[in-house]
């Protein structure tokens, strides 16, 4: 028997052995499909030489063995290559963590940790860990506004002694904990204090829904429903809820560059201490007046002597923002928050999307060489259909959503598994599609039918990203629509019209002037002279073309009678002599 197979067999016995003493030891890892999960294993002490992780399915192969500073791939399973490693291959401070990466269904079972130990020819059993790859729960999404009460469904199976609710974001602290008949307020987060709230706090027909209470900009995230049962003491994971709590209703706002523009933004009542204006991608912030001043200190620079209030009284709560002298690089979206006396805290007023294109002009689509979030133009005709491109970045895409500012609280067109016609402004129902349901490519593309001088605006395209649980504005269309095309012909009175009519044909026929019959009958005159002066100059360039012709018709037509008369010539010529040879007599 080799020196492995032996230190498998004490593994296998060491194994059994373990699991029946202190089974309570083995540690438990969920991880879901694609992702890359950590099995930890650290040995006591740092004499290692080895390390050998295995499973008992696997029969004589094993996962990854690492010894002697290199690693053994001949019997090492064939699902397991080029998808297994060490954490650290120098093994400092006993560390012999196991990496597998992009884990599947099939690489859930028991994990076997075991170490060679210099001197020993046998591996020591260090660890044993359970990996369960499962599916992730259905995740449901759920929009609210700021200040509205939600409730975040879920139900469970009967025999629960309590219910958790919680958010990755938190640490250790939750949203919410109920056990035993009784709620655990040590460790809920300061901020859902006071405001959170079983639906049924008796969980009758296992249901363990969330009422969480004005909701703010804050609270948007992935919330977890798990319980814990009867038959075990474990927490069991039910539902995955993204909580979106919708922002005011975005504004937006186009200008070319070098103009000054007022991005509007108006609290709703006079007691304001100070307004901040923020952009995301500028930070920390654009402007900020407070207590009848301005902070410069920490303003971005391209904002520095360009941005000013349009009242600085913030009379009536109006904190709008000027900005002067704007460029392309200004294009994004503005914040404006106010710090309020009362309570002094800042409050979110609106979101405006300025949008400073390079350039603009009428015509098609002009997609060449622009960025996201600058406008495109589009012009179309009344009764046809309009396409509406919009591409996002990446396939992740949960919901699209398609808008337009002055529909306020109603969209075009919202897609998300299916089309939402709930919310969606009366004039588009029947006309909107994407132009591709399954949104390849992240194709988003709105087809808008039988487009009516109604549809003229500007339009948004915005999606939510699976990947960043937010929403992302990725393209500002210009629709112009306009009528058909008009073509102008003029006529006189009772004078014949021809040629086709295109489209829309309009025709005017003057009066003309009946009051004075003089002028009339010269006006008459006139017009038959030149007509008639007209006529005769045609019929006598036509009659030189003709003479022309036949004059060459019959020169050629001569040139062949004259050689037919010498060929007819020569050919009696030729027949005389032949004669006047047959009649000489023989010498």
């Amino acid at each position: 028997m080799s020196a492995l197979t032996a230190s498998r067999c004490s593994t296998l016995l060491f194994v059994g052995v373990f699991v029946f003493v202190s089974a309570d030891q083995k540690i438990i890892i969920t991880a879901e499909p694609g992702q890359d999960v950590t099995l930890t294993c650290r040995a006591p002490n740092n004499n290692i030489t080895g390390v050998e992780w295995s499973r008992a399915d696997l029969t004589d192969e094993h996962v990854l063995l690492y010894r002697d500073g290199k690693f053994d791939l001949d019997n090492q399973h064939q699902s397991f290559k080029n998808r297994s490693d060490l954490q650290d291959r120098q093994m400092k401070d006993g560390d012999v963590s196991l990496i597998l990466k992009h884990v599947t269904i099939n690489d859930a079972g028991p994990y076997v940790c075991g170490v060679f130990i210099e001197g020993t020819q046998s591996s020591d059993l260090i660890s044993i860990i359970k990996l369960r790859v499962v599916d992730p729960p259905e995740q449901k999404l759920i929009t609210a506004e700021p200040g509205q009460d939600v409730t975040l469904t879920c139900r469970a199976p009967n025999n629960i002694t309590g219910v958790e609710w919680s958010r990755a974001d938190l640490g250790d602290e939750h949203v919410l904990l109920y056990r035993d008949g009784k709620f655990d307020l040590d460790n809920q987060h300061q901020s859902f204090k006071n405001r959170s709230d079983l639906q049924d706090r008796q969980m009758k027909d296992g249901d363990v829904s969330l009422i969480l209470k004005h909701v703010t900009i804050n609270d948007a995230g992935t919330y977890e429903c798990g319980v814990y049962v009867v038959e075990r003491n474990s927490l069991k994971i039910l539902s995955s809820i993204y909580l979106h709590v919708v922002p005011p209703d975005q504004k937006i706002i186009t200008a070319e560059p070098g103009q000054d523009v007022t991005l509007p933004c108006r609290a709703p009542n006079k007691k304001i201490r100070g307004v901040i204006w923020s952009r995301t991608d500028k930070p920390p912030f654009v402007v900020l007046y407070q207590d009848g001043r301005f902070v410069i200190d920490d303003q971005h620079p391209t904002f520095k002597n360009r941005v000013d209030l349009q009242d600085r009284q913030m009379k009536d709560g109006d904190v709008s923002l000027i900005l002067k002298n704007v460029a392309i690089n200004d294009t994004g979206t503005y914040m404006c928050r106010v710090l309020m006396e009362r309570t002094g805290s800042l409050k979110l007023i609106s979101i405006v999307y300025l949008s400073v294109p390079a350039g603009q002009t009428g015509g098609h689509t002009e997609d060449g060489g622009k960025k996201d979030g600058e406008q495109k133009n589009i012009t179309a005709e009344s009764g046809q259909n309009a396409t509406l491109t919009c591409r996002a970045p990446n396939n992740k895409i949960r919901v699209v959503k398609w808008s337009r500012a002055d529909l306020t609280d109603e969209h075009v067109f919202m897609y998300q598994d299916k089309p939402d016609s709930a919310n969606q402004h009366p004039s588009f129902k029947n006309r909107t599609d994407l132009q591709d349901r399954q949104m390849k490519d992240g194709n988003v593309s709105l087809i808008l039918k039988n487009v009516t001088i109604n549809d003229t605006g500007t339009y948004m395209c915005r999606v939510f990203m699976n990947k960043t649980k937010s929403w992302s504005n990725i393209s500002i269309i210009h629709l112009h629509v306009v009528p058909p095309d008009k073509k102008n012909i003029t006529a006189e009175p009772e004078e014949q019209v021809k040629g086709p009519v295109i489209k829309s044909t309009k025709l005017n026929v003057p009066a003309g002037h009946t009051d004075n019959k003089d002028e009339g009958t010269e006006n008459g005159s006139f017009r038959l002279i030149v007509g008639l002066s007209v006529s005769a100059v045609l019929l006598l360039v036509v009659a030189l073309v003709i003479n022309l012709i036949c004059r060459k018709y019959e020169k050629g037509f001569s040139t062949i009678k004259q050689q037919e008369r010498m060929k007819r010539k020569k050919a009696i010529e030729r027949s005389g002599k032949y004669s006047k040879l047959n009649s000489e007599p023989d010498c």
